[in-house]
């Protein structure tokens, strides 16, 4: 068993913080996340810089910050580690800011779509891709086709 590290990645941009995740994500070690994300949740609210090395946003500011989990170094993640995922995603977007989870295993993208949490979590195949500028989600409707 590998317990759980979490590391912030320096990148550069103000409204995107990185967390690099190396280890097991489960009942032992959903704490060490949890800790990491409640503390770089409370750093932006005070107005600190987060690891994009720019001020935190002001009040007023329409950006949605991000926060991506480098899951590369992700060996092994459970229900709880899963469900901690979905926790900290809907808390990001309670606050107007999303969660993406960056360079998942091919087995964490099996248990996300059994589960069908690849349904509600973001997912970007790897860091890069996850920095690029987002759009605004566009409002969802009804079937059109009803």
């Amino acid at each position: 068993m590998t317990r759980l590290q979490v590391r912030p990645v320096r990148h550069g941009q103000g409204d995107v913080d990185v967390l690099a995740l190396a280890g097991e994500l489960d009942l032992d070690s959903e704490d060490v996340l949890a800790t990491a994300v409640a503390d770089l949740l409370r750093a932006r609210q005070d107005g600190r810089p987060g690891n994009g090395e720019l001020p935190a946003q002001q009040d007023g500011d329409t950006r949605r910050s991000r926060l991506v989990l480098d899951c590369a170094g992700l060996t092994f993640c459970d229900s709880r580690g899963l469900g901690l995922l979905l926790t900290i995603r809907q808390t990001l977007q309670d606050r107007g800011d999303v969660l993406v989870l960056a360079d998942v295993s091919p087995q964490l993208l099996r248990t996300l779509e059994l589960t069908g949490a690849d349904q509600v979590l973001t997912l970007a195949d790897g860091v890069g891709e996850a920095l690029l500028p987002v759009a605004p989600p566009e409002p969802r409707t009804g079937d059109a086709s009803a």
